[in-house]
């Protein structure tokens, strides 16, 4: 079994290495092995270069031309992923790989099709340095649940384990955070098997290089939401 992890990276500098290690680090186990793909937008920090100089069989770069979104780039990586199964890594240090053990166990045990980390507490205690990011979070995926009929705790959760084989079928069309939440609807559309685990989960400031703009964001997760339910109408 192979692991395919697709990190999307800009202007990360200071953390992209450390993320590679602790991918590498994870041991998933005798069966598995793992292969990165990375897909750079545009950075101009120094990131690029860092890539660049890069020389690791195990990691295959793609740079792209345009700074387009984060779910563009997880499009644009799908198709050259060769694992089993494919999992979303930020590049910053807010998600740790060593959550991957859980998913899989997920996945493999009770024959799923998609596993999601989930970043709420069962303690019910906030998870997030802002607290109307989360509550934006929260919101969404309550409508998600409502809409589609669905159990979701984190819709919005970077970490989704995903049947390779699947996901390919699926006609994606968002290139930004939206993305998240199109895939919720369509897993649920398409009748996949969902299931979750709880993750730890470390939340950087906007001062460290948090880059989602909540009320923009929120906006157009809304519109992706509405646009799939209303699909099921037609």
């Amino acid at each position: 079994m192979k692991l395919s992890i697709i990190v999307c990276v800009h202007n990360e500098k200071d953390t992209i290495l450390e993320v590679f290690s602790r991918i590498k680090q994870v041991d998933l186990g005798n069966e598995w092995t793992k292969e990165i793909i990375v897909v750079d937008n545009v950075s101009t920090d120094g990131t690029r270069e860092i890539l660049e100089e890069l020389n690791d069989e195990d990691i295959k770069v793609i740079y792209q031309k345009r700074n387009i979104g984060k779910g563009y780039s997880v499009l644009t990586a799908i198709p050259q992923c060769n694992g089993d199964y494919i999992i979303p890594q930020d590049a910053d240090l807010e998600y740790h790989p060593k959550e991957f053990v859980s998913l899989i166990e997920k996945v493999q045990n009770e024959n799923l099709d998609v596993v999601y980390g989930s970043r709420v507490r069962k303690d019910g205690r906030g998870y997030h340095v802002y607290r109307m990011n989360e509550l934006g979070a929260l919101a969404l995926t309550w409508l998600t649940n409502t809409l589609f009929g669905t159990s979701y705790t984190d819709v919005a959760t970077c970490y989704k384990l995903m049947n390779a084989k699947l996901l390919k079928t699926l006609e994606l069309k968002c290139t930004g955070f939206d993305l998240d939440f199109e895939l919720s609807a369509k897993f649920s559309k398409n009748s996949w098997r969902i299931g979750e685990v709880f993750i730890d989960y470390k939340p950087r400031t906007y001062e460290k290089g948090r880059k989602l703009l909540p009320w923009r964001n929120g906006f157009m997760a809304l519109r992706v939401i509405i646009r799939e339910w209303a699909s099921m109408k037609i």
